[in-house]
């Protein structure tokens, strides 16, 4: 066997601690990985959103995080943040995506050409689809794969319903942290690679198989180097050897070429009897995933569309700080509600900022379109005169009935300089 070591860390953004904390954490992660390099790449989880993370506390070392990421000491997206794969709509996916490559682009980078999916708790059917229209023939996964109704081998091609396929690379049992805590003694190497192997020969579709490094919230495992010489030997005839994920990912579709692999489609749901699947979460703090859907249809179909009927390109900064606002509040953890209450009442906190800024947008684009200029209005109260706006939310004419709130401006109070001396005079 080829068996591939992938260090890493899996990074859930907020779980058992709120963002602050964790943030603390991944700075001092990312700071050691910087400050003592060891030659070889290291996994940030498949998400950009990391990287962001990073820099809001540490601006002042992005030259050194650029460098890091351009030698592939560093290795981060193809995803912005790793999101609960069935809940958020196609089009948040989609978004995603875009959004964790523009990250890595923005730091002088490119994402490996995996999706890299080793925690959410299912996958929708069309995820090869997605794959293939961001240039990512190989997904990893792990939950949602592996019961008795599947192919029994670790690696099959998943056709989409569109058509597309993309390679699909199952983690072992112990999913993707098979290989933390490598032992650094001989005997222990030998111990965990003869379970190693019971596992992982069996499934090894094509020779080649992945043992990911790292676990929940990781640091790089201090001594890497020796435990895998010390595995390496255990081992032998069997290759143990480090590479990044995009690595792995080239030898997986080289091994592929000629080889007859079993064919799957539709979603992947039902890994019970192999891993825990969670699909229970659906009902967890369902008030969330309701709020969640409304903020995209928010976005998608009321915001987004006035800003192109207004050709307003200078909003498109702000609707796509609103979408990453949104996409926070994806996370596998975060929004399947598995995560602690200061964790939820943040996600809260932000739906309700995601609301604002939809709204806020769209009454830009609206005003655009309408001519709107407030800032020479401001000055003109005595030509005000009431004007009824009503807007078709969807794109096709139609009729029917309006329903309108009146208000009444009772007085105008002054706000600004010189506001506060009438006011202590009345």
């Amino acid at each position: 066997m080829d068996v591939v070591v992938v260090a890493h860390t899996h990074w859930d953004r907020e779980w058992y601690h709120p963002l602050g904390r964790f943030r603390q954490r991944l700075v001092a992660l990312v700071d050691e990985l910087l400050d003592a390099p060891d030659g070889e790449p290291f996994l940030l989880d498949g998400q950009a959103i990391a990287l962001d993370d990073y820099l809001s506390v540490r601006p002042d070392r992005e030259h050194v995080l650029r460098e890091a990421l351009r030698t592939g000491a560093i290795e981060a997206g193809p995803w912005y943040v790793l999101a609960d794969g069935l809940i958020p709509s196609g089009e948040a996916l989609v978004r995603n995506l875009l959004i964790g490559r523009a990250t890595l682009a923005r730091l002088g980078a490119t994402p490996p050409a995996v999706l890299y999916c080793p925690d959410a708790f299912g996958h929708p059917a069309m995820l090869p689809m997605l794959a293939q229209g961001f240039g990512c023939p190989v997904i990893v996964a792990w939950r949602g794969y592996g019961s008795a109704r599947w192919p029994t081998g670790d690696s099959v091609w998943w056709t989409a319903p569109s058509g597309e396929r993309a390679l699909l690379h199952h983690l072992p049992r112990d999913g993707y942290e098979t290989g933390s805590t490598l032992p650094l003694d001989a005997a222990g190497a030998q111990a965990r690679w003869t379970r190693l192997r019971a596992e992982l020969a069996p499934r090894a579709a094509l020779g080649a198989t992945l043992l990911p490094s790292g676990a929940d919230h990781h640091a790089r495992q201090a001594g890497l180097a020796h435990a895998i010489d010390q595995l390496r030997a255990a081992a032998t005839p069997d290759e143990i050897r480090r590479d990044s994920l995009g690595g792995f990912a080239t030898t997986l579709l080289e091994r592929a070429e000629g080889v007859a692999l079993p064919t799957i489609s539709g979603e992947l749901r039902d890994s019970y009897g192999y891993t825990w699947t969670l699909q229970g979460t659906f009902g967890v703090r369902a008030h969330q995933k309701r709020a969640a859907a409304r903020r995209d249809a928010e976005l998608r179909w009321d915001a987004e569309p006035w800003i192109a009927a207004a050709r307003a390109i200078e909003l498109r900064p702000s609707l796509d700080a609103a979408w990453r606002a949104l996409l926070a509040c994806h996370p596998h953890d975060t929004l399947c509600g598995c995560s602690i209450d200061d964790v939820a009442r943040a996600m809260d906190d932000r739906l309700r900022d995601v609301r604002a800024q939809a709204h806020g947008l769209r009454t830009d684009a609206l005003e655009r379109l309408l001519g709107v200029d407030t800032a020479a209005t401001r000055g003109q109260r005595p030509t005000w005169r009431p004007v009824l706006v009503v807007r078709n939310g969807i794109p096709r004419p139609r009729g029917g009935v309006v329903e309108i709130e009146l208000l009444a401006t009772i007085a105008d109070e002054p706000v600004g300089p010189g506001s506060g001396a009438g006011a202590a005079a009345a």
